[in-house]
C-alpha cells in the first residue's frame, strides 16, 4: 500500500506543478533578498533603529520560508491520503539521515522564540565572541573582532553558555584594565581613571562610569586600575578600550614623572 501511494503521488506530479513550485521558491528567495536590503537601508539612515529592524528580520524570514514550503507542499500533493503515505516513508529517511539538520532547525526555532540574542548583538558563545550578523535555520554567524565569520550550528548553541554584552541596545559595558605604579596616590589614580573615561569620545555619558583599584599582591610594583564605562555603540568597543588605555597611560606617565620618589631616584 505504501509503494502504491508513492506511485500515485509521483504519477500526479506534473511539469506544471513542478514549475509552479520552482516559481514559489524563487519568489520567496527574491522577497527575502529585497527584505534584507530594506532593513539595511533602515540601518544606514538611522543606525539606532538597527536593533528593532534586526529583531523583526529573523522571525519574518523563518515565517516566509515555512509559508513557502507549505504552499509548495499544497501544490505538489495530489491528495491527502497519497501525500501522507509518502510523508510516512520520507519521515523515516529524514529521521535517520538528517538528524543533525533537524536538531539545527529546532535550535533555530528555539532561538527565535526564546530570543537569547538577536542580529546586531555582541555575544560570546563558547569560545567565539563577536557581533551576530545572521540567525538562520541551520546556524548562527558571528563577525569576530579580526573580521572572521564564525558559523555555529544552532543545536550547539542550545548546549553552550551564551553571554550577551548589550542585549538589543547599542551601548555596551567596556572594561579597561590599566597597570599603575604602586607609588602613586590611589585617590589621584581613581580620579584620573574616571576623567579619562569621561573624556573618551566613545563613552556614553548617560551611563555610569566606575573605577576600581586592586592592590592584592604587595610583591608587585604595579596596581591594577579597572575602568568600567559604556560605549555608545558596541561596534566601537575595541576603539574605546584602545583610546582609554592610551589616554590613561599618558596621564600616569606624566604623573609618575612628577612623583617625589621619582625625582629622588634620579638624584
Amino acid at each position: 500500500m505504501q509503494m502504491h501511494g508513492e506511485s500515485r503521488v509521483i504519477a500526479q506530479i506534473t511539469i506544471g506543478k513542478l514549475l509552479l513550485a520552482v516559481i514559489v521558491i524563487s519568489l520567496t528567495w527574491v522577497l527575502l533578498k529585497w527584505m534584507k536590503r530594506f532593513f539595511q537601508r533602515i540601518e544606514t539612515h538611522n543606525p539606532r533603529l538597527r536593533f528593532l529592524a534586526n529583531q523583526m528580520q529573523a522571525p519574518i524570514r523563518i515565517f516566509v520560508w515555512f509559508a513557502a514550503l507549505l504552499i509548495v507542499v499544497d501544490v505538489l500533493a495530489p491528495s491527502r491520503d497519497a501525500f501522507l503515505a509518502v510523508l510516512g516513508s520520507a519521515a523515516l529517511a529524514i529521521g535517520l539521515g538528517l538528524q543533525d539538520l533537524i536538531k539545527n532547525l529546532v535550535g533555530g526555532l528555539v532561538i527565535v522564540a526564546d530570543v537569547p540574542f538577536q542580529t546586531g548583538d555582541r555575544v560570546q558563545i563558547g569560545r567565539a565572541y563577536g557581533e551576530v550578523v545572521h540567525i538562520g535555520l541551520r546556524s548562527t554567524k558571528l563577525l569576530t573582532a579580526d573580521g572572521k565569520i564564525a558559523a555555529i550550528p544552532n543545536s550547539d548553541i542550545l548546549n553552550e553558555q551564551t553571554f550577551n554584552a548589550n542585549r538589543s541596545v547599542p551601548e555596551a559595558l567596556v572594561i579597561t584594565d590599566v597597570n599603575v605604579h604602586r607609588g602613586l596616590d590611589p585617590s589621584v589614580v581613581l580620579r584620573i581613571g574616571r576623567e579619562v573615561a569621561i573624556c573618551s569620545p566613545y563613552t556614553h555619558l548617560g551611563r555610569p562610569v566606575l573605577v576600581d583599584l586592586e592592590d592584592n599582591d604587595t610583591r608587585h610594583i604595579v596596581m591594577k586600575l579597572s575602568i568600567e564605562a559604556y560605549v555608545y555603540d558596541h561596534r566601537h568597543e575595541l576603539a574605546m578600550r584602545t583610546d582609554i588605555l592610551r589616554r590613561a597611560q599618558r596621564e600616569f606617565r606624566a604623573l609618575a614623572a612628577l612623583a617625589p620618589e621619582h625625582h629622588a631616584a634620579e638624584r
